[in-house]
């Protein structure tokens, strides 16, 4: 075999890998961000683990979830929007962690509240947010996704 289609084939392996790394890599740089900015109490009345709300600060319409894990947002807020890439802000009324992700099946940048906390999502993802979950390795008790 000559050089030169050695060289060629090495190419398309070492190409054919970078493409695979580089997928797995978008995952290990996504973001982690804790938004915890007051005490949980509105979904906590509703009963729910978590909660999301059409605008910041818990304004307008609300979606409680009634699962540990929901790997794909749907339904509608309590004002008729649609919840999926519609939320501004989120609480957690649980005695776990809770995830929320920009993509299905708990993928991509997050942020987290803690236990029963709740806070404004970050702006990668205000309107942009697609799974959410009790995701919490830290306590026994918690399951995790």
């Amino acid at each position: 075999m000559s050089v030169k289609k050695t060289a060629s084939r090495l190419a398309v392996v070492g190409a054919t890998a970078a493409l695979a790394f580089g997928g797995l890599g978008g995952q290990a740089n996504a973001s982690f961000v804790n938004i915890d900015s007051w005490n949980s109490y509105t979904c906590a009345s509703q009963g729910g683990y978590y909660c999301l709300w059409y605008g910041p600060n818990r304004g307008g319409g609300f979606w409680t979830s009634h699962v540990i894990a929901t790997p794909t947002i749907s339904g509608n807020f309590t004002d008729g929007n649609p919840v999926r890439n519609n939320a501004a802000s989120a609480e957690n009324a649980s005695a776990c962690n809770v995830g929320i992700w920009v993509y299905p099946n708990y993928m991509g940048d997050e942020n987290w509240l803690s236990p029963n906390r709740g806070g404004n999502l970050t702006p990668l993802l205000r309107n942009n947010e697609a799974s959410m979950a009790l995701d919490d390795a830290s306590r026994a008790f918690c399951p995790t996704v």
